[in-house]
Order: structure tokens, then sequence, then C-alpha cells
């Protein structure tokens, strides 16, 4: 069964169907500055090995948007399937100015780096901020990798696939010695 999309009707019609097919690992992408801390529900993707770079978008009339321009970093925790909830709580707002402590989303900070990571993640890297460029309704920030902690004992990642979460599923080939998948 195929389906049209007429953006006539719908603005985010062309989101709901065709960008919602791709599937991408759930993110917890964190910012801080003077004294707030804010999270947001966001994704993710690598854009550089050498030196280790990653994308992120933000809506541009958010608070974690609004740190990161200030303090020109952000972490990024790539959540676990049991982190769910985490997951659903920092996509919506919060009062106060801290939404971590607010939403009692576990933290993990790194000396050095005023962004929080979510403690218990796959993985939680903090990233400067190299590029940042307006596309679309969102903000793009491309942030060199300078710090990481994985967890290599979880490997069951929570996804964001035809907007909604799901397990990760099962290997179907050997990890890549070299080259792709990366």
């Amino acid at each position: 069964m195929s389906t049209a999309i007429s953006s006539k009707t719908d603005r985010y019609a062309a989101a709901k169907l065709i960008l919602s097919r791709i599937a991408h690992p759930v993110a917890i992408i964190g910012a801080a500055h003077g004294g707030e801390r804010s999270c947001a529900t966001g994704t993710v993707m690598y854009v550089s090995h050498v030196p280790p770079m990653v994308a992120i978008a933000e809506h541009p009339g958010s608070r974690t948007t609004r740190l990161i321009q200030a303090s020109r970093e952000f972490s990024v925790s790539l959540l676990h399937d049991s982190q769910q909830e985490l997951a659903v709580g920092a996509g919506k707002s919060s009062e106060g100015p801290d939404k971590f402590a607010a939403l009692k989303i576990p933290v993990n900070e790194q000396p050095g780096f005023a962004a929080p990571a979510v403690e218990g993640s796959l993985a939680m890297l903090w990233c400067q901020v190299r590029e940042e460029r307006q596309t679309g309704d969102h903000i793009l920030f491309v942030g060199e990798v300078v710090g990481a902690v994985t967890n290599d004992r979880k490997i069951d990642a929570l996804l964001r696939y035809r907007r909604r979460y799901m397990r990760m599923g099962h290997w179907t080939s050997e990890e890549a010695p070299e080259g792709y998948p990366t």
C-alpha cells in the first residue's frame, strides 16, 4: 500500500510519513550555562572520524538550544532500552533552572564540562561546538567529541522508528574490523 502526502493539508506530513522511517538511536542532549541545566530528547549522527564529531539538531526556541549557544558545548547520552521513561521526560518542558533535577534524571558530570550527561546510558559524549547552522525549523550543531564514557555491558539501544520507541533486536552480522559499518 502506498501513501501520498500533501504539504498543503499538514505541514508535518513529510516528517510523519517519510522522516519517521529513519531509525535512529534515542539520545538525550544536555546543556548547561550560568547555573541553568536543561536537556532535550534528540537524534545524533557522526559526521567525522578524525577528529571525532557528531551532529545534533535542536529547536531554536528551546532552553537547551539557548544554553548550547551560550556555553558552546553539549552532551549526548545514547539511551539504553530501559531508559525510555527518561526520554519521554526529557522531551517535555519543566519548571525551574535545572531540568535534570526537576525530572530526577540521574547525571554523570565530567571535570571541565558544565553539561551533564545521563548516568546509566550506553554511551555519554561531551562535545564542543565547532559549527552551528540554521536548517529549516531546527539549528544544526556539529560538535567535536572531547570526552566520552561507554558501558560495554549494555547493548540494547533504545530506538525511535515510525513515531514510536522500540528495542534494537539481534545482531545480523559480525563486528566489522575496519571500514563500514562504523
